[in-house]
């Protein structure tokens, strides 16, 4: 049922820093399980710049090069004789990580794997989907609406900001009543701005925190759309900003600065969580008010928590409230996509070409 047997994908050499390059893969015959896609969007985000600059990534076993790419919309072109639900030019995405066989793996919870042996797609083990098509079985793929066509390729990322609420939820679930009002985001990256539109959709009232003032930073446009308010983390200080908001219920934290983690800390409010998306990397340390912060934590019943990858059920939470964004504020999240690169071949070039945007995609469709 393929159409071809090999295709095109932007490729790294992991272990080489900016070896950024195009190469053939294998495209798999389709099984009986199986979907093949074509590749309309796919998104370029921090973790393809890092394994990029060979950070991290590891390519399939047998292969010198990992083609990137964990964020996609593609069209089913040809489904196994077994595939329920999904047809021949039907829109739909996929998500990221495979379960290695721990418990929590074959229990569909594979964004908790006690074993650290997953693969991910375009980025430990397998290759992505920075590339004209790809076969993956069907449990995997999620259907994605029409009305979504535009901003389909955000399924992904926002996935990761309903993760986070879903972590939140979980662990406040010990609490009765728990109605979360007041939200803290710092980073007015994609995860940021799409965690901000996400909380702003369940009517919390949210501050976007970021280092740029708003008069330099074309997020804070965005922000202040869909009704939260951006704050930068240099004016004021980190204290005045403490004094000026309410109980802070949930902060989401997505910037990759270990300075915005220690001002989380400060900012979180009685019965709060802090969510951590973001890894800020190197090996900076800091001198903390421990003592302070126990104290804090144990006598506000506060939870500091760790938030990695998503599994279906947020992509199917990011597609409900990206419907909910997108009837609310209408264009709004279509307006965080700022480049568009329109070939694999520009593609190349990516680090350059998309300096300074706050998303990124490669439009093949």
């Amino acid at each position: 049922m393929s159409i071809s047997t090999s295709v095109s994908g932007l490729a790294v050499t992991p272990g080489t820093p900016h070896s950024l390059h195009l190469t053939e893969i294998p495209l798999p015959g389709v099984g009986p399980n199986d979907v093949q896609i074509r590749v309309v969007d796919a998104g370029i985000c921090g973790t393809d710049r890092e394994i990029i600059e060979s950070k991290f990534g590891s390519a399939p076993a047998g292969s010198a090069s990992l083609v990137i790419g964990h964020e996609v919309l593609g069209q089913v072109e040809a489904a196994g004789e077994n595939v329920v639900g999904l047809s021949t030019g039907d829109l739909v995405t996929a998500t990221v990580r495979r379960p290695c066989g721990c418990p929590q793996c074959t229990a569909g919870a594979s964004d908790f794997c006690a074993e650290l042996r997953y693969t991910e797609r375009g980025i430990i083990g397998l290759h992505g989907f920075m590339t004209d098509r790809f076969v993956e079985s069907a449990e995997h793929i999620i259907p994605v609406p029409a009305d979504l066509r535009e901003i389909g390729v955000l399924i992904e990322p926002t996935s990761v900001a309903e993760k986070a609420w879903r972590v939140a939820s979980g662990v406040q679930a010990r609490i009765a009543e728990w109605e979360p009002r007041t939200a803290v985001v710092f980073g007015a990256g994609p995860i940021g701005l799409l965690t901000t539109l996400v909380l702003r959709a369940k009517n919390m009232d949210v501050y976007t925190i970021a280092r740029r003032p708003a008069s330099e930073a074309p997020a804070a446009a965005i922000v202040a759309a869909c009704g939260a308010t951006y704050l930068s983390s240099r004016e004021p200080d980190i204290t005045s900003i403490k004094r000026q908001l309410p109980n802070v219920d949930l902060i989401v934290e997505c910037s990759g600065s270990t300075e915005a983690v220690e001002s989380a800390i400060q900012l979180l409010g009685i019965n709060g969580v802090l969510v951590l998306l973001s890894v800020t990397g190197g090996s900076r340390s800091a001198t903390l008010p421990l003592d302070k912060i126990n104290f804090g934590f144990v006598t506000g019943n506060r939870t500091m928590v760790g938030s990695v990858n998503s599994t279906a059920d947020d992509f199917r939470a990011a597609i409900a409230d990206l419907q909910e964004i997108e009837t609310r504020w209408p264009g709004l999240a279509a307006r965080l996509i700022t480049h568009r690169l329109t070939s694999l071949n520009e593609a190349v070039g990516l680090m350059e070409s998309t300096r300074g945007a706050i998303k990124a995609i490669v439009a093949l469709g």
